[in-house]
């Protein structure tokens, strides 16, 4: 009997599901989860370490049948001891692997990119006429002309560049609901030109240089970017710190190119993947 894969309607044999990871460009994740199995095989958890990830909370002393704690945990979950083996424990492996081989190297991949994650809160003024961007600037800077009002009376498409930036969709802005406030507030605010908060290394260098040196109000302008001229005026700049949430990033950051660079190189020698028949 052969078997194959019931995905809705569809059954995939052997052959459809190998044609399915090269057309569906699965083939390399597959690669990186197998060379992985062999990266994990070392990797132990110990008592505590599989009660603090299963439970959530550190014990003193591991329960008297550490058996019948995992039995229980998998009912409670819904899930088989079958799959606890394979995924649930395999992935703790995984965690665990990265915490052994990456943790002593985050500090200095935060150091290496720290600017990349540094973020910046800015009003954006966008303009085709340079004597009128001069004449709003000189408003701006010296008569305290309000900045969301001169946004919405003479801004260039800022809407359009805006939404394209921060990837914001039409349905997002046309969500009425309750939760959907934060996406409300947001529409309000780019219609005002404020903008972020956002990287900094996604400005043009020559925005990003000079919200990095300023302080929160300094207004900077017309600046030619392609073929407009940008005023814009810095509302806060935020400079990365290595937060828990940052380190777990850039650990993941670490680990990914890793796999990656495995993957490459089991891929560049010959003949490591092939499609052979079973007779």
């Amino acid at each position: 009997m052969n078997t194959c894969l019931k995905i809705g309607n569809r059954r995939l044999g052997s052959d459809e599901i190998i044609a399915a990871l090269v057309r569906y460009k699965l083939l390399e994740p597959l690669i990186g989860q197998i060379l992985l199995d062999d990266a994990i095989q070392e990797v132990t958890l110990t008592e505590q370490e599989l009660l603090q990830a299963l439970a959530g909370v550190s014990h003193s002393s591991p329960p008297d049948d550490l058996g019948a704690f995992v039995q229980q945990w998998c009912e409670q979950a819904g899930v088989t001891a079958e799959y606890f083996q394979a995924v649930v424990l395999r992935e703790l492996q995984v965690q665990k692997f990265k915490q052994l081989y990456f943790s002593d190297r985050v500090v200095t991949e935060f150091l290496k990119v720290r600017s990349e994650l540094d973020q910046v809160e800015y009003s954006l003024l966008q303009l085709d006429d340079l004597a009128l961007a001069q004449e709003l600037y000189f408003l701006l800077r010296d008569d305290g002309a309000d900045f969301a009002q001169l946004v919405e009376q003479y801004s260039s498409g800022l809407e359009v560049d805006r939404f394209s930036n921060l990837n914001y969709s039409q349905s997002d802005l046309n969500h009425n609901s309750d939760s959907d406030l934060n996406h409300n507030s947001n529409y309000s605010q780019l219609k005002q030109g404020w903008i972020g908060p956002v990287s900094l290394s996604t400005l043009p260098v020559e925005i990003a240089t000079l919200l990095r040196q300023g302080q929160p109000g300094a207004i900077y302008g017309p600046i030619a970017i392609a073929d407009r001229f940008w005023i814009v005026r810095l509302e806060n700049l935020m400079l990365a710190r290595l937060t828990d949430t940052t380190w777990l990033q850039l650990l993941n950051r670490l680990f990914d190119r890793w796999l990656k660079a495995q993957v490459q190189s089991f891929l560049s020698t010959p003949d490591t993947v092939a499609v052979l028949s079973d007779s």
